[in-house]
């Protein structure tokens, strides 16, 4: 076994072929406050081959580089901006559903859930989590189970999990 380049082998693999059969997600990051988490979430959501990412909030105007730097060159591989507007709905498309990940009352365990497979993902503030008001916009709500001491998760992690489980479940339907 020898080590191949991941550009290498997933080009072989043509794993950006499950987006002739779906639509590509939406990642929505409500009100982050850490420029290496953003940059961190931009480079997930190009990994996910997400077609857009939305921060509702303002732009930071310090630690841009430490954004940048985490991000690498995924900045420039997908569309992502900031914004003030809180009504999810006006930023999707008509039919596509809401899945936040936040640990919330009627949350469900994310590897007992099904997703949807036209799915916006959104993720909360790295201190206290999602607001009311943009939890109360989900179609569902998930959350990751974490069995050690330390309860949560860091939230580029966390967007992980869900991003990587929505894949693993795309592609059983798909087979």
């Amino acid at each position: 076994m020898t080590y191949l380049k991941s550009n290498l082998l997933f080009e072989q693999l043509h794993t950006e072929q499950i987006y002739q059969h779906l639509p590509r997600p939406i990642v929505i990051a409500d009100a982050l406050t850490n420029a290496e988490n953003m940059g961190s979430l931009i480079r997930l959501a190009d990994n996910l081959g997400a077609k857009r990412l939305y921060f509702l909030g303002e732009q930071p105007s310090r630690h841009v580089m430490k954004l940048r730097r985490a991000a690498a060159s995924s900045r420039d591989n997908i569309d992502w901006s900031f914004t003030p507007e809180l009504n999810l709905r006006d930023l999707l498309p008509v039919d596509m559903k809401i899945v936040a990940l936040e640990t919330a009352t009627n949350a469900t365990n994310i590897y007992a859930t099904q997703l949807p497979e036209n799915a916006a993902f959104v993720v909360g503030n790295e201190r206290y989590g999602m607001r009311p008001e943009i939890l109360a916009q989900a179609d569902m709500v998930v959350y990751i189970p974490v069995p050690g001491p330390t309860r949560s998760l860091n939230v580029s992690h966390a967007a992980a999990v869900l991003f990587f489980e929505w894949l693993r479940q795309m592609h059983q339907r798909l087979a």
